[in-house]
């Protein structure tokens, strides 16, 4: 059962933007949690809660469904293919993201 919101949203290029950005933002969350691994640095409860969720546990995973997704919207010829965008940041932290996890 598909509800007509989530698959509205599925069918559109906005849930993809959408997606890529809170993406984009995760992805700068891992950045900062690999950084900070180099340093040591005292953070509140709160701030490191965020980072640990957000960086380690979501970028990975949202990540591979907006790579997905990217793929399937260039195969359909939905989206071009652009060097400037955020998606292809996107891809190439989900390259180091896998090499960083998988090793």
């Amino acid at each position: 059962m598909v509800f007509w919101g989530i698959e509205r949203i599925f069918n559109g290029m906005k849930g993809f933007l959408f997606l890529s950005k809170l993406v984009f933002v995760l992805n700068l969350l891992f950045v900062l949690c690999v950084v900070l691994r180099l340093v040591a640095v005292e953070w509140s409860g709160t701030i490191a809660s965020i980072l640990i969720i957000g960086g380690w546990m979501l970028a990975f995973p949202l990540n591979a469904v907006a790579a997905v997704w990217g793929i399937v919207a260039l195969l359909r010829k939905e989206m071009e293919f652009q060097l400037k965008s955020i998606p292809f940041v996107n891809a190439v932290l989900l390259i180091f993201q896998l090499f960083f996890f998988l090793l």
